[in-house]
């Protein structure tokens, strides 16, 4: 088989799949734990409501 390590074991790919995976995850969980989520830019504090949904901007 193509692509599998001499030895008859998991493959390099999935190796490196879930290497890759493994950073994702760690680089993601940081990224919340130093306050970069999702609701992050959603107002900056200004104390002024969102407009609502279909009202103009002006």
């Amino acid at each position: 088989m193509t692509g599998s390590s001499p030895g008859g074991g998991t493959p390099r790919w999935v190796k490196a799949f879930a290497i890759v995976g493994a950073v994702l995850v760690v680089l993601i969980v940081v990224a919340l734990l130093a306050g970069h989520g999702p609701g992050r830019h959603a107002s900056h504090g200004t104390g002024a409501p969102a407009p609502a949904a279909g009202a103009p901007p002006w």
